[in-house]
C-alpha cells in the first residue's frame, strides 16, 4: 500500500475516532465531559492541522434538543479553542454563525426543574463570541494568551497599541467574571453540579492567563511610558479591581472539591502586584497528577527596571525577553513532553495498524501488479501536486499574515481573503481527489468489461452444448419413429398370423367332428 493510501486510511480512522470521542464528550448525562475525550479532539487538531471535523461532528449532534448536551459541547469547544492548533482560532471565527444559532435556537430541550441550562448556555456562548472577536481584532494572540509568544510576534514598543490591547483584554476579563458569577448563582442544592463546575475549569485557566499577561504587559508599559503614574492610572485601577475579583473567584473555586481534584486553583497575593516593580511571580496551574499544563505555566516577571528611567532601548527589551524565555523553558518543556507522549502513543498505534495493512496488501499485490504500478504512478503525481499546493498555500498564508500585521485597520478584509484562500485550497485538493477517484473508476470499468467478455464466452459455450443436445435429441427421435414403425409392422404380422392360426384351428376342429 502506498504512502498516500496509508495517510488517507489514518485520516479516516482518526476522524471516526474523533466522532466517537465528540459524541461521548457531549452525551446527555449531567456529568462533566470526560477529559480523555476532550483531549482526543485537541490532539486531532495538532495531528492534522485542522479543527473543522470537530465542528462538523458538533453540528451533527442534536444539541438544541437537550440543554445538558449543548452545555457540554460548549465546554468542549472552549477548551478546543484554547488548547488546539493555532489554526483552530481562524476556523472558529468562521463558525460564529453556528454559535449564534445555537444560542437563539434553544427551546426544544429539557427546561424543567434543576436541568435548566438555557441561561448558562446563552451566557457561555456570548463569552465565547467575545473571546473570538478579541482574537479577530488581535490575531497575534494564541488561545491561551501566552505573553512570550505575543512579545515575539508584536513587541511592546507602541504605548498606544499596548493601552488598547490591555483595555480590550480587561473587558474580556470582565465578561468572564460576569459569567463565572452566573455559574455560581445557578448551582442547585439538589445536584452535585458536576456539569456546571466543569465549565469553571477553562474559566479559571482563561482568567489566570489573562491576569498573567495583563500583569507582565502593565509592568513593561510602566517601564516604557513617560509619566506612567498618571497616564496608566485608569488601567492600574481596573487591574487592581480585577485582582480582588479574581482572588474572590479563586477562593470560591478552591472550596469545590471536584474542581480542586482536576486542577490546582491559583493562589493570588492579598494585594495587587506593584506594577512599578518586579514582585510578581505567578504560580502554575497544574493537573492533580502533577503535570504542569501549558495553560498555567509559570511566567516569571520581567527584569527590574529603575523607575527613574522612563524608556528603555530595544537591547534592554531583548535581554528581558531572553530572561523570560529561559525561566519559561522548563514549564513549556513539560507541557510539550505531555502532548508529545500522547501524540507518540497515538502514532505508535497508527504505525502498528499501518504494518498490518501493508502485510495484507502485499498478498494482494501479486494478483494485480500491473494495476498497482499504474496507481503508484498516479499517487506520486498526486502527492507532488499536493506538496506544491501546500507550499503555495503556506507562502500565501505567510504573505497574508505579514499584510495583516502591516495593515491592522484592514483586518476584516484580510480575514475574508484568508478564508477564500483556504476554501480555494480545499477546492483544489478536492478536485485532485475527484480526479484520483475517476481514474480508479476507469480501472474498475476495464475490469467489468473483461468480466463481461468472459461471461459472453461462457454463454457461447453453453449455446454450443445446447445445440449438440438438440442434435442428439433429434437423432433419438428419429430412432424412436423407426422403432415405432417396426413395432406397428410386427404387430400387424402378428395379428395376421393369429387370424390364420384361428382359422386353422377351426378347420381342424371341423375335421375332427366329421371323423
Amino acid at each position: 500500500m502506498n504512502q498516500f493510501s496509508l495517510r488517507m486510511a489514518d485520516r479516516v480512522k482518526a476522524e471516526q475516532e474523533l466522532i466517537t470521542a465528540a459524541r461521548k464528550a457531549t452525551n446527555t448525562d449531567e456529568t462533566a465531559p470526560k477529559r480523555k475525550h476532550v483531549r482526543n479532539c485537541i490532539v486531532f487538531t495538532h495531528d492534522f492541522k485542522t479543527s473543522m471535523p470537530v465542528w462538523e461532528s458538533m453540528k451533527s449532534q442534536p444539541l438544541k434538543a437537550n440543554d445538558v448536551q449543548c452545555f457540554k459541547a460548549i465546554i468542549t469547544l472552549h477548551k478546543l479553542i484554547r488548547e488546539g492548533h493555532h489554526v483552530t482560532i481562524q476556523e472558529a471565527l468562521t463558525q460564529t454563525k453556528f454559535l449564534e444559532d445555537l444560542a437563539h435556537g434553544l427551546g426544544g430541550g429539557v427546561h424543567n426543574g434543576w436541568q435548566n441550562y438555557s441561561v448558562l448556555i446563552r451566557a457561555y456562548i456570548n463569552f465565547l463570541l467575545a473571546k473570538l472577536e478579541y482574537h479577530r481584532l488581535h490575531p497575534e494572540f494564541n488561545g491561551m494568551f501566552d505573553y512570550r509568544e505575543y512579545v515575539s510576534l508584536r513587541g511592546t514598543n507602541d504605548p498606544n497599541e499596548g493601552y488598547e490591547t490591555i483595555g480590550d483584554l480587561m473587558s474580556l476579563q470582565d465578561r468572564l467574571d460576569e459569567f463565572q458569577k452566573l455559574v455560581f448563582r445557578n448551582f442547585q442544592p439538589a445536584s452535585n453540579n458536576e456539569c456546571r463546575i466543569a465549565a469553571l475549569v477553562p474559566l479559571v485557566e482563561e482568567s489566570y492567563g489573562i491576569y498573567k499577561f495583563a500583569t507582565h504587559m502593565l509592568i513593561a508599559m510602566h517601564q516604557r511610558v513617560d509619566g506612567a503614574e498618571q497616564a496608566l492610572e485608569p488601567l492600574r485601577k481596573r487591574y487592581n479591581s480585577q485582582h480582588y475579583a479574581l482572588r474572590k473567584f479563586y477562593y470560591e473555586c478552591s472550596n469545590l472539591r471536584y474542581l480542586t481534584s482536576l486542577i490546582n486553583v491559583p493562589q493570588l497575593p492579598p494585594h495587587p502586584v506593584n506594577l512599578f516593580g518586579d514582585d510578581f511571580v505567578p504560580s502554575p496551574i497544574t493537573d492533580r497528577d502533577g503535570s504542569t499544563d501549558g495553560r498555567g505555566a509559570s511566567v516569571p516577571a520581567l527584569p527590574d527596571a529603575s523607575r527613574s528611567t522612563p524608556t528603555i532601548d530595544m537591547e534592554a527589551e531583548r535581554r528581558a525577553a531572553e530572561t523570560l524565555h529561559r525561566k519559561q523553558e522548563e514549564e513549556q518543556r513539560q507541557q510539550q513532553i505531555l502532548i508529545q507522549q500522547q501524540i507518540e502513543v497515538r502514532r505508535r498505534h497508527e504505525k502498528e495498524e499501518q504494518q498490518r495493512q501493508v502485510a495484507i496488501q502485499q498478498q494482494m499485490e501479486q494478483q494485480r501488479m500491473e494495476q498497482q504500478r499504474q496507481l503508484e504512478e498516479q499517487q506520486r503525481m498526486y502527492e507532488e501536486q499536493q506538496r506544491q499546493q501546500k507550499q503555495r498555500e503556506q507562502e500565501q498564508l505567510v504573505k497574508l499574515q505579514q499584510e495583516q500585521m502591516q495593515r491592522q485597520v484592514q483586518g476584516r478584509m484580510q480575514e475574508l481573503e484568508q478564508q477564500i484562500l483556504l476554501m480555494q485550497g480545499q477546492h483544489e485538493r478536492d478536485q485532485l481527489t475527484v480526479d484520483q477517484y475517476n481514474k480508479r473508476v476507469a480501472a474498475l470499468e476495464d475490469q467489468i468489461r473483461q468480466l463481461q467478455q468472459f461471461q459472453q464466452q461462457q454463454d457461447a459455450s453453453k449455446d454450443e452444448l445446447i445445440r449438440q443436445l438438440q442434435e442428439q435429441i433429434e437423432q433419438w427421435r428419429q430412432k424412436y419413429e423407426t422403432l415405432a414403425k417396426l413395432y406397428a409392422q410386427l404387430r400387424q404380422e402378428h395379428l395376421d398370423l393369429l387370424g390364420k392360426f384361428k382359422q386353422a384351428n377351426l378347420k381342424a376342429n371341423s375335421a375332427a367332428e366329421v371323423m
